[in-house]
């Protein structure tokens, strides 16, 4: 396999055959979901498959120091018209679309994250077979503060990945409150398999997607993400949303219906979700609040 030229990522096939995919946006500090990055990743992944006999693995990874990916691109979704637009329709279904195909690789994939990954970021690590971390990693999905919710499965992915008793409450709480994980409750959550020095993080990476050893645990790992939720699970879960906003009400209505379906089906109830709340005046008076605290 000849590598190509993307815009906004580089794709390198290591000695070993593992694939290494590291996203790095040109003229910016930080890697964001835009458009353009959402195009170049799709393709990406269509080429790994059409090589696929090439590839033992892949591995997501970032040329910014101290960040993988900050989030969504959100001067598109703050200068939505209106719910429902059809632009921000196509832009969270190229998402899903490339995340769909991510899992669907006949490789194990896994996410080497140092620094942030949020909000989309956050998605984008969740929807690989594994996540191994630099010292400094944290993980987030802060939706909720801009009048949003997850629109690239994180409402379904995260309780699926959490290890605790009960997940859906444990991923509630986290995203309800719009809370950033350091590396030691992403670990206590279960969605993260290591953590190691940052400057071993894509070799180590790279030795766990072809470590046979490893096999069954990504196998299982997808047939969880794709399946519903275990009843006992969420039957309990009951959570208090009166006083709350909409975009949590939202998150809890959601989780809720999309535990007990398949993760299809269960993300496309989240995408309805997320469209009725982007483009509405919260939201935008939200997103405008950000940029505007940003340039204090």
């Amino acid at each position: 396999m000849t590598p190509p030229s993307f815009a906004t990522l580089r794709l390198e096939l290591r000695p070993d055959s593992v694939a290494v995919l590291n996203f790095d946006q040109p003229g910016s500090k930080a890697n964001v979901l835009t458009d353009q990055v959402w195009e170049d990743f799709e393709n990406a992944v269509d080429i790994l498959l059409a090589n696929r006999t090439e590839v033992t693995g892949l591995v997501l990874a970032s040329a910014k120091p101290g960040i993988f990916i900050a989030g969504a691109d959100l001067k598109l979704l703050g200068n939505a018209p209106g719910p429902n637009d059809p632009a921000v329709r196509s832009f969270i279904d190229r998402g899903n679309r490339t995340l769909f195909k991510l899992e669907a690789l006949p490789f194990p994939t896994c996410a080497a994250v140092d620094g942030a990954a949020l909000g989309g970021g956050c998605e984008v690590a969740l929807a690989c077979d594994s996540r191994i971390c630099g010292k400094n990693a944290k993980f987030g999905l802060p939706e909720v503060s801009l009048g949003l919710i997850p629109g690239w499965g994180g409402t379904q992915r995260l309780p699926r990945f959490i290890s605790t008793a009960m997940p859906i409450e444990t991923a509630f709480s986290i995203l309800s409150a719009g809370r950033t994980l350091t590396i030691q409750e992403s670990a206590a959550a279960g969605f993260i398999n290591a953590a190691v020095d940052s400057s071993t993080l894509v070799d180590v990476a790279s030795q766990s997607v072809t470590d046979t050893r490893l096999k069954s645990l990504f196998e299982s790992s997808r047939r969880r993400k794709r399946e519903p939720i275990p009843r006992d699970q969420y039957a309990n879960f009951h959570p208090s949303i009166a006083d709350s906003s909409d975009a949590v009400r939202a998150v809890a209505s959601v989780m809720t219906r999309g535990a007990q379906l398949p993760l299809r089906e269960a993300i496309a109830l989240e995408t309805e979700a997320f469209m009725n709340l982007a483009g509405g005046e919260e939201s935008k008076r939200l997103i405008a609040a950000f940029f505007a605290a940003r340039k204090k």
